[in-house]
C-alpha cells in the first residue's frame, strides 16, 4: 500500500477499488453464464430427432418412443396412413393432444406416465406394403424426448419378391389345375357328354320330387324341391317365390347333415340375374355324392348380405 493510501486510510476514508480491465470483466460474465446454464440444464430434457426404418423381420417388434409432458411428439411417414385404423391404447387419459393426419401423427402427454408404463400406438398404412402397420411403445425418460421421428420402410428385397412370386405362381396352378377339370367337363355337353364323362349309365337318373312349405324372412318361400341323382352326383333344384318388396339374389347355400357333421357350402346357379317381388324362379345347385344310403339334410340358401334367408330343416336326397 502506498504512503498516500496509508494516509487516508488513518484518515478515516475508503481504500480505493482496484480497476479490472474491461476484457476480464467480459470473461467473467461469460464463465458465470455458462456455469448457470450447466446448472439449469439436468432439469431439461434434449430434443431429439429420429429415423426409424421398418422392415418385414421387426414388424412385431415395438418400436420405442420417448415422449414427455409439455412437449410435441411428431411421428412423419413415408406412405399414407389409414386413419381410421390407428389406435392409441391410452387406457389412463394421459394425453392431452392427439392428432391424426395424412402422413403425420402428432401427440402431448398431460402429465408423466407410470413409470415403467407403456402406452401402445398402432399406425397401419393404406397401401398394401409390408409391413402394413408400424407399432410403438410410448415410454417417459426424464433426459430426453422425441420431438421429431421419420418412419420409413424399407423396400422389398429380391429374396422376397421372388418367394411371393413362387406362392403367387403355387396358386395360380393350383386354381389352372381345378379350371382345366372344369373346362374338360363343360366341353362335354348333352346326353352323349354325360356319357363320356361318366356321369350317366345304366343306371340311368333317379329323380326325386319333394313338396313342402319352408318359407324364410322377408316374403320367401319354397314349396318344391326335385332331386336329379346319377353316378357320384346330385343336382338340387328349388322353386323359389319371392312375395316380399324388394328383389332378391341367392348367392351361396349351406348343407348340413341333419345329425351334424361338417357344413357344405355350395355355389348356387339361377337362369335370371334375380327373383323380382312377385316372380318365381328355379335355383339349383351341384353336388358329388357318394353311394351311402340317402340322408337327411338340412338346407339353406341366402344372399350375399345374409340378410335375408330360406331355411329347409330337413330334406332326404
Amino acid at each position: 500500500m502506498s504512503p498516500a493510501t496509508v494516509v487516508e486510510v488513518l484518515a478515516g476514508g475508503r481504500p480505493p477499488v482496484p480497476l479490472v480491465p474491461h476484457h476480464l470483466a467480459a470473461l467473467s460474465l461469460l464463465l458465470l453464464g455458462a456455469s448457470a446454464l450447466a446448472q439449469e440444464a439436468p432439469r431439461g430434457r434434449e430434443l431429439t430427432r429420429r429415423r426409424v426404418t421398418l422392415s418385414r423381420s421387426t414388424a412385431d417388434t415395438p418400436v420405442e418412443l420417448h415422449v414427455a409432458p409439455d412437449y410435441l411428439t411428431t411421428l412423419e411417414f413415408d406412405a399414407p396412413v389409414e386413419r381410421a385404423g390407428v389406435k392409441l391404447g391410452d387406457r389412463g387419459g394421459h394425453f392431452a393432444l392427439f392428432e391424426v393426419g395424412t402422413r403425420l401423427v402428432t401427440l402431448k402427454p398431460a402429465r408423466d406416465l407410470p413409470p415403467g408404463e407403456r402406452v401402445m400406438l398402432t399406425v397401419p398404412f393404406a397401401d398394401d406394403r409390408v409391413p402394413a402397420a408400424a407399432v410403438f411403445a410410448l415410454v417417459l425418460r426424464p433426459s430426453e424426448v422425441d420431438m421429431h421421428v421419420q418412419v420409413v420402410r424399407l423396400p422389398r428385397t429380391a429374396e422376397a419378391v421372388q418367394a411371393e412370386l413362387d406362392e403367387v405362381r403355387a396358386a395360380c396352378a393350383s386354381t389352372e389345375a381345378e379350371l382345366e377339370a372344369l373346362r374338360a367337363r363343360s366341353t362335354v355337353n348333352g346326353p352323349a357328354g354325360m356319357i363320356l364323362a361318366g356321369l350317366l349309365d345304366s343306371s340311368g337318373i333317379e329323380i326325386i320330387q319333394t313338396t313342402l312349405d319352408a318359407k324364410g324372412g322377408d316374403g320367401l318361400s319354397v314349396q318344391v324341391v326335385t332331386c336329379y341323382q346319377g353316378p357320384g352326383w346330385a343336382v338340387l333344384s328349388l322353386e323359389v317365390e319371392n312375395t316380399g318388396s324388394a328383389p332378391w339374389t341367392p348367392a351361396k347355400a349351406r348343407l348340413v347333415l341333419a345329425n351334424g357333421g361338417r357344413a357344405r357350402v355350395l355355389p348356387v346357379r339361377m337362369k335370371e340375374a334375380r327373383i323380382e317381388p312377385g316372380a318365381t324362379a328355379r335355383v339349383v345347385m351341384e353336388l358329388e355324392k357318394s353311394g351311402s344310403p340317402p340322408k337327411a339334410i338340412q338346407l339353406e340358401l341366402r344372399d350375399s348380405a345374409g340378410t335375408r334367408r330360406i331355411l329347409i330343416p330337413s330334406l332326404m336326397f
